[in-house]
């Protein structure tokens, strides 16, 4: 048997030890959303979930990089000193970008085709149900700038919970491969906006909308091809995001803009003003009301793990030279989304852009 032949079985393997692993991811993100099982089990489910990948790793892989092992180490080690199991998120976060991007011929739109089947499915009961029968129903009714509105929940643990979710779906399923965009990109607007007149979730609807009309847009381009210093630029979007993030900390606001942010900017600077900034995490504020991605890391987890966070999102998508117009949407949705939750580290929104990178990495090869 030769090389090829072996390196399409070995693709084949991993196709499926990836794609079961990430369903599990999603459906315990899913669950656990609409309160049906606890955060701890889902944590330790994920993070169960990472061994049948190393395992992978250290069988199919001939020589493993040092860089990757010096990463690993580098992690364990922050989760270690900082004595906090739930920085163990990115340990597996450089292990899942590592190994979507060094084993060969895995099948990753089959990937996505699954884990978009089994995640739609699986929002899709729980919002059902809700509507029905009134299941799950977490409603309530808040001020916001001018006046009240009453949210729902469909069903999860509260309404941005329902929309984070489901923008995990929107994700998974923009990143899957279609020569026409159009009919998806409508069905995407439709129903991000149904849910919204339900949550009133905001940020991901904008997020949401802006992505749908940008494809519109561009139409039949969006698989072209960007230059190398562009792609390059967007790899390091993260550190700008967390500098426009950290900004709003040391700067006053205007009593506008936090209320337009629902007490957000005053709460952050409530939280520096009280814990200050520290190399290590700060255990009083790892279960506070954070969200902003960037800054939760920064308060609650500490200078050393922010950096390594933000060395991981560089990292995503480094390896591609000329990223696709779709890959840099799609990437700016992720981050996006961080300022105003805490979403960086939710496997179920990392898992299709590191996909989507790897993927697009190994075309470029193939001058695809």
């Amino acid at each position: 048997m030769n090389h090829k032949s072996i390196d399409i079985n070995i693709g084949s393997e991993a196709t499926k030890i990836f794609t079961l692993v990430s369903i599990t991811i999603y459906i315990m993100a899913i669950l656990n959303g609409a309160t049906i099982i606890s955060n701890s089990f889902a944590a330790a489910i994920q993070a169960l979930s990472i061994i049948p990948i190393l395992i992978l790793t250290l069988v199919v892989q001939r020589q493993i990089s040092i860089t990757f092992i010096f990463a690993v180490i580098v992690s364990i080690a922050i989760c270690i000193i900082n004595e906090s199991v739930y920085m163990f998120s990115g340990t597996m976060m450089i292990v899942f970008i590592y190994t979507l991007n060094s084993i060969p011929d895995i099948d990753y739109q089959k990937m996505l085709k699954w884990i978009a089947f089994t995640s739609m499915t699986t929002f899709g009961m729980v919002v059902g149900i809700n509507l029905l029968t009134g299941w799950g129903s977490n409603n309530y009714e808040m001020w916001r700038v001018d006046g009240f509105i009453f949210r729902k929940s469909l069903g999860f643990s509260q309404p941005n919970v329902t929309m984070l979710l489901w923008l995990s779906v929107v994700l998974t399923i923009c990143s899957i491969y279609r020569k026409s965009q159009r009919l998806l990109t409508i069905f995407v607007g439709v129903s991000t906006y149904f849910i919204y007149s339900q949550t009133q979730s905001r940020t991901s609807t904008y997020v949401i909308m802006l992505y749908c009309f940008s494809i519109l847009i561009i139409g039949k381009h969006v698989y072209d091809r960007v230059g190398k210093t562009l792609s390059k630029l967007v790899c390091i979007l993260p550190i700008l995001f967390f500098l426009i993030s950290f900004y709003s900390l040391l700067h006053p606001y205007s009593e506008w803009m936090d209320a337009l942010l629902s007490g957000r900017l005053s709460l952050y600077q409530q939280f520096y003003d009280t814990y200050g900034i520290h190399l290590l995490n700060t255990p009083e504020l790892e279960n506070a009301m954070f969200d902003n991605g960037y800054l939760q890391s920064l308060l609650a987890k500490g200078v050393i793990f922010t950096i390594q966070l933000l060395f991981i999102l560089i990292s995503i998508g480094w390896k591609v030279n000329r990223m696709r117009i779709k890959d840099i949407l799609l990437f700016g949705m992720y981050l996006s989304i961080a300022f105003t939750e805490t979403a960086l580290q939710h496997f179920e929104l990392f898992l299709p852009i590191a996909i989507m990178f790897a993927e697009s990495h190994k075309k470029e090869a193939l001058n695809y």
